[in-house]
């Protein structure tokens, strides 16, 4: 049994690798079995873990754990509520749920950007790593702080568009210069993302090549 789910594994990554070839019934069939896989087992885990619990009452009399599951079951009705989108006559039911997973949302998304990104971003760029360092070293975490902060602050100007192009007050080319660098960071940073995808990328690759060597190593009995 072993055997065959390995070989079953083995056949279906080289029906994803056909897509190197092009696009096939081969690697659609292996992307349909992938998907319709994901999806059943999502529901099992969403139906025993997420539906199931929230629909019995937890027996305890603890206000807390009781607090928790009411705040869970509204969260559930908003979510059911979802579903009469696509119903004439009662599609104005999920605008309710629209409206507090949009709040909800702006809200998480903002204090997640200023609590989450900016404030560790200012305190990386100013605060040493090293503490009590050698003068080469020091030089260079000064260095690195203030390409650091160089770094955010222009990166952020490169998406602010308010700054007229061809005005010539001193605001005007200061945030004409700074942007003009803040899009070589934000570059170089798309850039070392890009490099790091990529190497995830061909680590994933190895690790399939390997797993069809020992698939086949298997079947043949070596």
């Amino acid at each position: 049994m072993e055997v065959l789910l390995a070989a079953l594994g083995a056949a279906l990554t080289l029906c994803i690798f056909s897509y190197l070839l092009g696009d096939n019934p081969l690697f659609r069939l292996a992307l349909h079995i992938f998907v319709g896989a994901s999806v059943a087992y999502v529901c099992v885990i969403a139906l025993q873990s997420v539906l199931l619990p929230v629909l019995s009452p937890p027996d305890t009399t603890d206000s807390d754990v009781r607090l928790l599951w009411i705040i869970t079951l509204v969260g559930a009705v908003l979510g059911a509520l979802l579903i009469t989108r696509g119903i004439r006559g009662v599609s104005w039911l999920s605008d309710l749920s629209l409206a507090v997973l949009l709040g909800v949302g702006a809200g998480v998304a903002l204090g997640g950007a200023i609590l989450g990104t900016l404030v560790l971003q200012m305190d990386a760029a100013t605060n040493p790593v090293v503490a009590a360092p050698s003068f080469l070293t020091s030089a260079l975490k000064r260095v690195g702080q203030l390409f650091a902060i160089v770094g955010t602050v222009t990166g952020l100007a490169a998406f602010s568009f308010t700054a007229r192009r061809s005005g010539r007050g001193l605001t005007n080319r200061l945030m004409n210069n700074g942007v003009s660098v803040g899009r070589w960071f934000v570059l170089i940073g798309f850039g070392a993302v890009y490099g790091g995808v990529l190497a995830a990328s061909l680590a994933f690759f190895a690790d399939r090549v390997q797993y069809l060597l020992d698939v086949l190593e298997k079947i043949s009995g070596g």
